[in-house]
């Protein structure tokens, strides 16, 4: 009899443990599944119930061992552990749009993903509260209000929704009727906005019922659509492009691409791949093929081996509405670095943006130039390269789950010529080579451009 009683005492023990657990309670619903023992005194929760409370969608990439959340055009990736105790310190466990925020890593236990209640949900909009008395965490994320509706023309037309927090959106296309029907989850029209008309639809209307928001988009005849999400300010815009034969296009927009390095610098060299010179060159004629497949002026500022000075690579940016220096750099396949035009927080994030062909701007009488003009404000569209880099972030991931391990500005002389307009990435070796990279990069510029990111309205 001894055993069995020890059996009941050990399942005592086992209910105590699981009745002692916190609540969840994400935007009013419980959440089952919380557990405080995991890491202890941290909350953690399933992932896939906690993305789907949050409006998000989850992916996990067990190869990479990242787990991504992506809601309102934010992408949040956590780094996934084994071992419980791995998941405090570190200090690089959450990435949101490329930059590291406060938060243990996720934590994959019994074939289940569970990741930080607190921090996710912070990082995500929402707000998250103890409730002792109860022992509950009440996570609350802000309703989304409608507060624009508008007609673009950038590179494609569009319509603009402008949604001042993050929530979830599905679209349901009706074919007999040629009618697409946007539904925004949790989300209020602020103010009357009236109906928009346009060239490849005939109307877009906008009605609020039950705790949320339907646009209806009536389509002309034969026109297709994407809708996608650029991350602004705390909510986000939702851009329904079209796509139909004649349809009025924007401006040609003008991109520059400059392949990093040549000459007698090769840059970077690695055995499988080669030097970072020729690796660069084939990737800018490459990108330069699919951003013109896509209806993009292209140049490149080298076309051959040739050394190039970052004085003559910078002037070729002057006029361009976004330049690219491409590089090589020692990082993980499917991870990349972006730099736009900016002065650094601190030495070392300066050290770490400027590499390769910009290393050496870091002595030149040219950079104290450009930092000064930086400080007083002189350097025209200077927000332009920060949302470029934000958006493609988002887009990256969304496309094809790259990640943008640093976005960050620095006083980079190579981009002073495009001024606001430039951005540096760095990618592996492998990236570089590969075929399918630079489809993917022209997709997620082409559809910040349509998005509107680049502010060519009016150029």
């Amino acid at each position: 009899m001894r055993p069995a009683r020890y059996l009941v005492a050990l399942l005592l023990l086992l209910a105590g443990a699981a009745l002692a657990q916190s609540g969840l309670v994400v935007n009013g619903r419980p959440i089952s599944g919380n557990d405080t023992t995991l890491v202890p005194g941290t909350s953690y929760a399933p992932a896939a119930a906690l993305a789907q409370a949050l409006g998000a969608t989850l992916a996990y990439d067990g190869s990479a061992e990242v787990a991504t959340l992506v809601v309102g055009g934010r992408v949040l990736q956590v780094r996934v552990v084994a071992d419980p105790a791995d998941a405090v310190g570190g200090g690089d466990a959450l990435w949101l749009d490329g930059r590291p925020v406060p938060g243990g890593a996720a934590v994959h236990r019994d074939g289940e993903l569970f990741v930080p209640v607190k921090p996710v949900s912070e990082a995500l909009g929402a707000s998250v509260t103890y409730m002792s008395a109860n022992d509950t965490v009440v996570v609350v994320q802000p309703r989304g209000r409608l507060t624009a509706m508008r007609h673009g023309d950038g590179h494609a037309e569009r319509l603009e929704l402008a949604i001042s927090a993050p929530v979830r959106y599905t679209t349901y296309l009706n074919e007999p009727l040629g009618t697409l029907h946007v539904y925004l989850e949790r989300t209020d029209v602020e103010v009357r906005l009236p109906p928009v008309e346009g060239e490849s639809f005939t109307l877009a209307t906008v009605a609020a019922s039950g705790g949320a928001t339907e646009v209806r988009v009536q389509l002309e005849p034969g026109v297709g659509y994407d809708v996608y999400a650029v991350p602004d300010g705390r909510g986000f815009r939702l851009n329904v492009t079209f796509t139909a034969p004649g349809a009025r296009r924007g401006p040609e927009v003008r991109v520059v691409l400059d392949p990093g390095h040549g000459g007698a610098d090769s840059g970077v060299v690695t055995a499988a791949f080669g030097s970072e010179a020729t690796l660069t060159l084939g990737f800018a004629e490459r990108l330069a093929a699919a951003l013109r497949a896509r209806g993009m002026s292209v140049t490149l500022t080298r076309d051959s081996g040739h050394a190039l000075g970052v004085d003559e690579r910078s002037r070729a940016g002057v006029g361009a509405d976004l330049f690219l220096s491409l590089h090589a750099a020692d990082l993980p396949l499917g991870e990349y670095r972006a730099y736009y035009l900016g002065d650094a927080a601190n030495v070392q994030s300066l050290e770490m943006a400027v590499r390769e062909n910009a290393g050496a701007a870091l002595r030149q009488p040219g950079t104290d130039e450009l930092r000064r003009r930086l400080l007083l404000g002189l350097v025209p569209d200077l927000d332009v390269g920060r949302r470029t880099a934000e958006g493609l972030a988002a887009r990256l991931s969304a496309i094809a789950g790259y990640r943008a391990g640093v976005v960050a500005g620095a006083p980079l002389q190579v981009l002073g010529g495009a001024a606001g307009r430039g951005l540096l990435l760095e990618f592996s070796a492998a990236d570089l080579a590969s075929d399918g990279l630079p489809e993917r990069l022209a997709d997620a510029l082409a559809q910040l451009v349509d998005a509107g990111s680049l502010g060519l309205e009016g150029r």
